[in-house]
């Protein structure tokens, strides 16, 4: 990667939060922060992430835009270029394709392998930074006890040991060319690439709005990064509801 600043810490609480506190003193556009431990790894919706060992990958990426490169509505893309992006990364390393749960869970076999957490920083619609946090399940032999059940690493699914630092400068990378992409307007790759590597196509999923719960088929996602649904025959669109898969029986 070129032009991209490398910081390595042994632990921290959360690479997110690094990022957000200390991105003024970064020296280049792209920095990316990697923790060989988190203490206080951070999920979407306020959700803890499991990342206090040193078996995974834990890490953020954070880009300076420079003013009026990219919209606040490009950056509603970040989360979705990032997973495919990183799934892409480990199909190349692993030989195994992941799915990805919208928007941007990564699982295997049905159990999540990686979580990617996107924020940013806008003031008067500029977007002065953005930040993707990624935390992968990478070589642990078992998961925690209390996530046995929904997790899973890319050791325990292909008995593969790969180093974290190839991972990491693979799924980087990729990050940083479809970024330079969007940047310079073609966002078309990084939907169609997230489409390819989706779990979510004729699906039946529920989701919550406000305190209720409502079902429909998934039917991908649009230009703006948005889930398409079917609900009682109309097509509806989907932002930052909270989604979970129940099928993948189409209707």
């Amino acid at each position: 990667m070129c032009d991209v600043e490398i910081i390595k810490l042994p632990y921290i609480n959360s690479t997110n939060t690094y990022a957000k506190d200390n991105a003024q003193s970064f020296s280049k556009k792209i920095t990316v922060i990697q923790a060989e431990r988190q203490l206080q790894g951070r999920g979407r919706l306020g959700r803890d992430f499991l990342s206090d060992n040193s078996d995974g990958a834990w890490f953020s990426v954070a880009i300076k835009p420079e003013k009026n490169t990219i919209s606040p509505q490009k950056v509603l893309l970040m989360p979705i270029l990032a997973a495919g992006e990183t799934a892409a990364a480990i199909e190349d390393i692993y030989g195994i394709k992941a799915g990805i749960k919208w928007p941007n869970d990564i699982l295997i076999n049905g159990k999540k392998v990686c979580g990617i957490l996107c924020e940013s920083r806008v003031v008067d619609n500029n977007v002065l930074l953005i930040v993707i946090g990624i935390g992968i399940n990478v070589n642990q032999k078992a998961m925690h006890p209390d996530i046995e059940d929904i997790a899973t690493s890319l050791f325990m699914e292909t008995a593969t040991q790969v180093s974290v630092d190839l991972l990491i400068q693979n799924i980087c990378g990729n990050i940083v060319c479809s970024y330079d992409r969007m940047r310079r307007g073609n966002t078309d790759g990084i939907i169609d690439k997230w489409n390819e590597y989706s779990i979510m196509n004729n699906a039946v999923i529920t989701y919550t709005k406000g305190q209720s719960l409502h079902s429909a088929v998934s039917k991908g996602i649009d230009r703006q990064g948005r889930l398409i649904a079917e609900q009682d025959g109309l097509t509806i669109y989907l932002d930052s509801s909270e989604i979970s898969i129940k099928s993948t029986r189409s209707k």
